[in-house]
């Protein structure tokens, strides 16, 4: 399903990269060391801006809300979603839609909210959805799998009740038809990640699976609070957004108006200057990466955390060793097993980040999702820390370590890389202890240098590796997601290759069989629900594609010299502190929407 792609790394850039970056005096110029778009010296009202930073990791892709590298805000702040989620609260939001509900056992219908228009003032229609969805028919969408269940999307002619009790007809929703069982899971997600991009603008444009991938407006037109500001765009240092003079939500008194008359994302560097001040001075409004030492910069009241006490972050995800399973001999359960049982995990989460995270289940599943994870599986199956254990397991499987070093079953020499994306400072040093960990136990890991996270990502993606750290599937509004990470077919291996799942590569027919019955399994049947999640536990702890390592914290720490009223545990305001793609749909844009000058 959606790819979705936070970032969470130390602070990459030094005070005087930052003063670079973004002017202190009255306004922003935003323009990083060495860059040269002429959009980068346009200048911003210090206090009529938000800034914030941590989510873009390398030049900006565009505005193609389809990618794993679009610009920070498209999806959110441009373009909207049908429904939104609650992940702290558990619940669904109405959102472009007015309704959204199974009418009927194959019949799904979605009643829009009326007045709402795009940013070029047309009216945001029916037949506009109906568009958006047809995109799946593409094999590059996201939701294709689920678009060839489909069997009609229409817009049917409809009554409704207008001012003074008048009747008129008129296309206000728009009826899916699925051709067999539902997708209940697949299709719930769906509705609060695809987002609605204007058919007046992409007509003639995208016409083949490799336009909806390269589809990027220069000046996208979307529903949302914000327009791009394309004077001050500047792919390598930041994207500004400029607030709309008027946003239907507001208007309708569904949503605060946002205060922030700009938002400016900045562009991560990719030094390691573990360089707190761009939150201290006042540069930055929003951080999102992982800062060490945040604890006392909390505590001292420097900066706003959601918790102001241990774990002073919300978890957002699970960090696991991905293994290439096209490569020997990791295509050997029982090795990436041993493998697995060879690493210190708490060793990571006390030495590298001071306990700011926890060590993750055996099954991946996130601490939101406790109620789904069958314990007795995990003693059975499960697997934990034991660098003798490691050494037993791969000798009772045949493997020879004669020399020192394990080999393959044939005597050749076992040499594998491990990579994770230059500059990640928390992640480097987690690969370098995996490293010692996996020599202990005979098991010869190299480290690798893939460069900075666009090309990590394309060979992470593409298959041109042979293990990397990665931290993809986040939180969402069912197990689904996580499983379709972990099981996803088919493996693509043309183009870019596998986007947002299963960078793996594994393929078991039986797994995948399981988690289609999951997704068309009705949300409210939990018991059915709970036998095909432990069957889909039981083969990630069997077999496990990934190895989990520990869970990420939703790192974000804020400032007030501009902007105050931040979510936080403590008030009414519980709601995501970040700006990671993905998470403005849940409940990011509140977060901007709840926003008060300082």
């Amino acid at each position: 399903m959606k790819p979705r792609t936070p970032q969470h790394r130390v602070l990459a850039l030094t005070l005087v990269a930052m003063i670079a970056a973004v002017a202190l005096i009255g306004s922003v110029a935003a323009g990083r060391a060495g860059a040269s778009a002429k959009h980068a010296s346009k200048t911003y009202p210090r206090e009529k801006t938000l800034i914030t930073y941590g989510t873009q990791w390398g030049d900006i892709a565009g505005f193609n809300p389809y990618g794993d590298n679009y610009a920070v805000g498209t999806v959110g702040l441009c373009y909207e979603t049908l429904l939104r989620y609650d992940p702290l609260a558990g619940r669904y939001i109405n959102w472009l839609a007015k309704s959204a509900r199974f009418t009927g056992p194959k019949t799904f219908t979605v009643v829009l909210r009326p007045g709402i228009k795009w940013g070029d003032g047309k009216p945001f229609t029916a037949q506009d959805v109906a568009w958006n969805f047809r995109l799946g028919r593409f094999v590059t969408a996201f939701w294709n799998n689920l678009y060839l269940n489909l069997k009609s999307i229409e817009t049917p002619l409809a009554k409704r009740l207008v001012p003074k009790k008048r009747a008129v007809w008129t296309r206000d929703r728009v009826v899916f038809t699925f051709r067999r069982t539902p997708n209940y899971a697949q299709w719930q997600n769906l509705l609060w990640n695809l987002p609605m991009i204007s058919p007046e603008q992409a007509k003639g444009r995208i016409q083949s699976p490799t336009d909806l991938l390269a589809f990027s407006p220069i000046d996208p037109i979307g529903t949302g609070p914000y327009k791009l500001d394309p004077e001050g765009y500047d792919p390598t240092t930041r994207v500004v957004w400029k607030k709309k003079a008027v946003w239907w939500a507001a208007k309708q008194g569904i949503a605060p108006s946002p205060k922030p008359p700009y938002v400016i994302d900045l562009v991560s560097g990719i030094c390691n200057a573990c360089d707190l001040s761009g939150v201290l001075t006042g540069i930055e409004d929003l951080n999102n990466i992982y800062l060490p030492g945040i604890q006392e910069l909390a505590n001292r009241g420097l900066v706003q955390t959601y918790y102001s006490r241990p774990p002073y972050d919300l978890t957002a995800n699970t960090t696991w060793l991905t293994p290439n399973t096209t490569h020997k001999p990791l295509d050997d359960p029982v090795f990436r097993r041993a493998l697995a049982t060879s690493i210190n995990v708490s060793q990571i989460v006390s030495n590298d980040y001071r306990n700011l995270v926890l060590p993750a289940s055996p099954t991946g599943l996130l601490p939101i999702w406790k109620k789904w994870i069958n314990t007795s599986l995990v003693a059975a199956k499960g697997f934990s820390f034991s660098t003798s254990g490691a050494i037993s397991m791969l000798r009772a499987a045949g493997y020879s370590d004669a020399s020192g070093w394990f080999a393959n079953k044939d005597g050749s020499p076992i040499s594998l890389k491990i990579a994770v994306p230059s500059g990640w400072s928390d992640w480097e040093a987690a690969r370098d202890m995996i490293v010692a960990d996996a020599a202990a136990a005979h098991i010869k890991l190299t480290t690798s240098t893939l460069g900075y996270f666009d090309d990590y990502r394309r060979a992470r993606n593409s298959g041109e590796f042979d293990l990397v750290i990665d931290s993809t599937p986040q939180i969402s509004d069912n197990p689904w997601t996580y499983f379709n990470f972990l099981f996803h077919l088919p493996i693509i291996t043309t183009g870019p290759g596998q986007t947002f799942a299963n960078f793996s590569r594994y393929a078991n027919a039986t797994a995948w069989a399981r988690l289609q019955q999951l997704d068309k399994t009705p949300l409210g049947n939990t018991k059915a629900r709970k036998r095909l999640i432990d069957d889909l536990e039981a083969i990630q702890l069997d077999d496990l594609p990934n190895i989990p390592l520990w869970y990420n914290g939703l790192w974000s720490q804020s400032q007030s010299h501009n902007w105050t009223n931040w979510p936080s545990s403590t008030s009414s305001r519980k709601y995501v502190p970040t700006m990671w793609r993905g998470y403005m749909q849940m409940t990011g844009i509140d977060m901007i929407t709840h926003l008060k000058r300082s």
